[in-house]
């Protein structure tokens, strides 16, 4: 879909302004929704009792995840992908059927799919969104995981990084910057309904149908998901390194 970008910037201009600002204000109350309500979605203690029958630890003890492989931990945010995937299929199919005008009645159930994705993986690798600035990660991740171009998102995936440090060092976030977070869903509501719309009018230009519906959202959970899988799986990488780099740290003089 990235290919195709000029056919797609005309189709995006011909649809009416009112159309666009009801997936922007669609977005915007999903996203307070989410915020608010995020953990309340995500199945945490099914994901860690699957993990956990799995290697014979109980890895809702957080020192037990931390324990395990980056292989396993890669097996069980695949499946969650995974899953979410064949969900949007089916959740697509049947709210895409009416196309570009049914999106709004699409928006809900899709978005609820796409957070609990992302928190899903999140919590693979031992980090749940459990705090203000967890939460703002989930945010920038599902923000980047709409990127089309590859240069966009090869740019956004630097940003999670750099709040992935934030996050490690522990640094404040003032209530300032609490406001503008808040402030900034509503840009962000519309920069995420800018994408949707392009790519419901991208998946339009090769099929029609509930197939849009399906295959678009399908693409969608999938590539935020992915971006969700290599941010975190970094991530852990990293706490790892940190972990043993500071068990490797000579004791300072006087400490046994």
């Amino acid at each position: 879909m990235g290919l195709i970008g000029k056919p797609i910037d005309l189709a995006y201009r011909a649809v009416p302004e009112s159309l666009k600002e009801k997936v922007s204000q669609a977005l915007y109350q999903v996203l307070l929704q989410v915020r608010e309500h995020s953990r309340d979605t995500v199945r945490r203690q099914a994901l860690y009792d699957s993990i956990s029958q799995k290697v014979g630890l109980d890895v809702s003890d957080k020192r037990n995840l931390d324990r395990q492989p980056l292989k396993v931990l890669d097996r069980a945010a695949q499946q969650v992908l995974s899953a979410h995937r064949q969900l949007a299929v089916v959740q697509g199919g049947v709210t895409g059927a009416a196309g570009l005008p049914g999106l709004i009645a699409d928006i809900p159930s899709l978005y609820f799919l796409v957070f609990r994705c992302v928190e899903e993986i999140a919590c693979c690798y031992g980090f749940p969104a459990d705090s203000e600035e967890e939460r703002d990660l989930v945010l920038k991740v599902v923000n980047i995981g709409h990127y089309l171009e590859s240069a966009n998102k090869r740019k956004g995936m630097l940003e999670i990084e750099s709040m992935h440090e934030m996050l490690r060092r522990g640094a404040p976030v003032k209530d300032l910057e609490r406001t503008m977070v808040a402030k900034s869903l509503q840009t962000l509501s519309r920069q995420l309904s800018s994408r949707l719309v392009q790519r419901k009018l991208a998946q339009t230009l090769m099929i029609v149908g509930a197939v849009i519906g399906a295959g678009v959202n399908a693409a969608l959970v999938s590539d935020v998901g992915t971006t969700a899988f290599h941010a975190y799986r970094l991530r852990r990488l990293r706490h790892v390194a940190e972990q043993r780099l500071e068990r490797q740290q000579p004791a300072e003089p006087g400490e046994s």
